[in-house]
Order: C-alpha cells, then structure tokens, then sequence
C-alpha cells in the first residue's frame, strides 16, 4: 500500500503510544480523523508479535519501534501485590527485611537513571523512523513524555501531553512506595510544564492535574465515534449474535476493555449468578490475571453463561457495544484514577445507545445520572451489580426505549466531532504561540 500523500509543514503530527497500537481506540480515532482532516499523521507505537514494522491505515501510517533496552540485567524491585496491596514485608524481620530496603531503594534509583538514559535512546530511534519531523509531537502518557520532548529538542516542534490517566495515581504506579510516588509526580510535573500544551480525558482530572502539575488541561472526551446511533448497526448486531451462536432472546451483558485487577470483572462474574439466562461476554486483552480469572469463572455455577474472548480492533467496537442488552463498567475505586474516571466504553455504549451500568464512583456516576442513560452500582458487592444489570433487562419496553433515547441523547452531545475539535484548536494555539 502506498504511502499517504505529504502535508505542507504546519499539519504533520505524531503520536507517540506506549504500545502496540492495537486496541487504543482513542490514538485510532484520533489518527483516522486527523488524516480525513489533510494532516499528515503518523502513529509510531511498540514493536508486537506478528504485527508490522510499518503499514498504512485509513490514510496514515503506522511505524512500530522497539522500545530500548538499557540495562536489561537489572531487576526490578517487586511491588505489593495489585489485589491485595501486600508488600510482602511481614514474611520478613531484622536484617533481611533492611536487606530487601537498601535492595529496593538502589533498584530503584538505578531503575530512574536507566529510563532516562532509555527515553533518550528511544527518542533517538523515533527521530530515525520519522526523519522529516513534526510540528506536533503527541504524548500518550507520562511515559512517552519524556520522549517528545527529546524528540523536539532534537527535530522541532511542539509537545502536547494527552495525559489520559492520573499516571502516578494509577496501575503500578500507584503500588509505589509514598517517597517514590512523590518523586516520580516531581519529575512529572517538570516535564508537563515544558511541555507546550496538556489535555486529557475529562473535567475531575483537569482538576487535579491543575494541582499537582500546575497546568491547564483542555479537555478531550473519548467520546463516541460517529455516526452515534448508526441506523446500520442493528442489522450489524443482529449479524454479531448470529457469529457468537447467541439467540436474539437471550440478553446479553457485556464487558468491553481490559481485563486487570481493579476492573471488577471477577465481581461482576459472581453478579451473574442472580442474572438469570443472560451471557455475559468479557471482551478484552489481559495476562496472567485473564487467565486465572477464566479458570475461576468455569468453576462458577453460572460458568456456561460467561464467555472470555480476545480484544478487538477499535474499529469493530462500535458492532459489538450494539450486539449488546447493557454494557458494564464496574470498576472498583482501588485508586484515585479509578475514582475519576471516563472509560472510553462509557461513551462507545452512549453512542450506540446501550443502557450502562457503572461503578457510583465520581468519575463515572455524574455523567449516568445527568443523562439518566443507566443505573449506578457498588462495583464491590456482586449483589449490587446483578440488582442494577436486573434494573435494565427486566424494565419494560418504554423504558428501554427512555435509556436508549437518553444514551443517543448523551452520545450525540460527547460525540468525537466536537472532540477532535477542541484539540485542533489546542494545536493551532501552541503552532502560533512564541
């Protein structure tokens, strides 16, 4: 396939991802806009098994890297445990648990020196895969952050961080022992503020990057591509249930993301055994967590009843949100960015109109129940997701037909136009500024 068509200077973006490009809908959605929009738009992303070193796709290129390996002979400290946040420490006493501190402060320092040297070694790779440059150089992530500004001391530009997580506050991160974490939001903070300009992914985090980065974040939704309320996605859906072996009478409850601790897929397994004749589909990548999980379910009374399959390409997401009955997210408040967020789901499930049942948390349960598109739960208690889940298949049909409308409502007002919008304009802000 041939190389899409150069773009005058002024209209050349990259975005730097932290992985392999191969369900970040919101980078996809992002890039494939941008594109139809005559910017030139190059994903650069981590090398993957069986995946392309460079392809073309909906009119921009995609241009996988392996990511430096510096020192790959140090050991990582281990951190707590991510269900149970136990350290391990009271296996330990005396000199060996002074031992396993000195152990873990100089690992860690070394670790800190080494991703310095890694980011510089990766920007570097990055300059030679993109020789001609960019005018902007997009971050996803605090962890490519580092790398875009390289990148433009070295070729020009300008930076924009998409902080799409509170990253500190969040996955392993937020396992860190309390002097590293403030370390690592110092450093942090140091690099969003050279940064040229911040977004994320809704109003609670712009909140508190404004006080722990000291900077302004514009807000870019991951809000739902359009057209919201496709008219050729029933026909789609009806197709997707055919492909699974699933009958039309069969409701069917869906999980759509990642399957990690804190996510509340396990709760909502065990939620399905007062869920009666409903599937429920677990829709995502994972690794050793999925396949514990998996195992586990099969054990359940109700294991026939749930289905694991792998993670899909963003681009088919939209069919599989409209094959679904109710789309839950019960994330679990395990971290502070857990609380505070948005999940991309949320907003894929408004714009197909699917009712939600969500974690009564402050990221999530605001935008439910001001657009009354579904029902709040208590994503601990496997008891309070089957009453919501019931909430949803049992009502009647006009009141299906009202969480349907609210969610079309809601996908109509997130949706990803006006998203792609407000970040044009953040990219014409920082191109003309001194």
């Amino acid at each position: 396939m041939s190389e899409p068509e150069p773009t005058p200077a002024g209209r050349r973006l990259v975005l730097l991802l932290n992985n392999p490009f191969v369900a970040d809908s919101r980078s996809w959605k992002l890039a494939r806009s941008l594109a139809e929009a005559d910017w030139t738009v190059t994903v650069v992303a981590r090398t993957g098994p069986d995946l392309p070193a460079r392809e073309v796709r909906d009119r921009f290129t995609v241009v996988r890297v392996a990511q430096p390996r510096p020192l790959a002979w140090l050991r990582t400290p281990p951190l707590p445990d991510a269900a149970t946040g136990d350290p391990g420490r009271h296996r330990v006493s005396g000199p060996q648990r002074v031992r396993a501190a000195t152990t873990a402060i100089v690992g860690r320092s070394l670790q800190a020196l080494r991703y310095l040297r890694l980011s510089g070694q990766w920007a570097a790779a990055v300059a030679d895969a993109v020789p001609a440059g960019a005018d902007i150089w997009q971050a996803e992530g605090m962890i490519t952050l580092p790398v875009a500004l390289g990148l433009r001391k070295r070729l020009g530009g300008r930076v924009v961080y998409d902080a799409r997580d509170l990253q500190v506050e969040s996955s392993r991160f937020a396992r860190l022992p309390g002097p590293w974490r403030w370390l690592l939001s110092r450093r942090e903070r140091a690099w969003a503020r050279s940064a040229d300009a911040t977004i994320t992914t809704n109003e609670p985090y712009a909140e508190v990057l404004a006080q722990t980065l000291g900077v302004r974040a514009t807000v870019v939704y991951n809000g739902p591509f359009a057209p919201v309320g496709d008219p050729g996605s029933a026909a789609r859906a009806a197709a997707m249930r055919e492909r699974l072996g699933i009958p039309s009478a069969t409701p069917i409850v869906l999980y759509l993301g990642s399957v990690a601790p804190g996510r509340g897929v396990e709760q909502l397994c065990r939620a399905m055994a007062d869920v009666p004749a409903a599937t429920l589909l677990v829709v995502g990548p994972g690794g050793a967590f999925r396949e514990t999980l998996m195992a586990a379910a099969a054990q359940l009374p109700v294991g026939d009843r749930i289905r694991f399959l792998p993670g899909v390409a963003p681009e088919q997401i939209p069919d599989w949100t409209a094959a679904a009955d109710v789309a839950v997210m019960p994330i679990l408040p395990t971290t502070l960015n857990h609380r505070l967020t948005t999940p991309t789901r949320l907003f894929d499930a408004l714009g197909a109109g699917v009712p939600v049942v969500a974690s009564d948390l402050p990221g999530m349960a605001a935008i439910v129940r001001t657009t009354g598109a579904g029902v709040l739960c208590d994503p601990a208690d496997p008891g309070s997701i089957a009453r919501a889940v019931r909430e949803v298949l049992d009502a009647p049909p006009e009141r299906r037909r009202a969480y349907r409308e609210a969610a079309l409502a809601a996908g109509r007002g997130y949706a990803w136009e006006h998203q792609i919008e407000a970040l044009v304009e953040v990219f014409r802000r920082v191109s003309t500024a001194r």
